[in-house]
């Protein structure tokens, strides 16, 4: 029963780590694509002035 524990908490432990890097890059990608529609939004304006 011990090594079924351990086995557990090594895959609780190994899928808490991916997903805080995947996150991480979640966040990232995110934050480029509110960069991205901003400076569009610039470009549009400047366009139509």
């Amino acid at each position: 029963m011990a090594k079924k524990k351990g086995g557990l908490e090594s895959c609780l432990f190994q899928w808490a780590y991916q997903n805080r890097k995947a996150g991480t890059k979640a966040a990232g990608i995110l934050k480029s694509i509110e960069e991205t529609e901003k400076i569009l939004e610039n470009v549009k304006l400047k366009k139509t002035r």
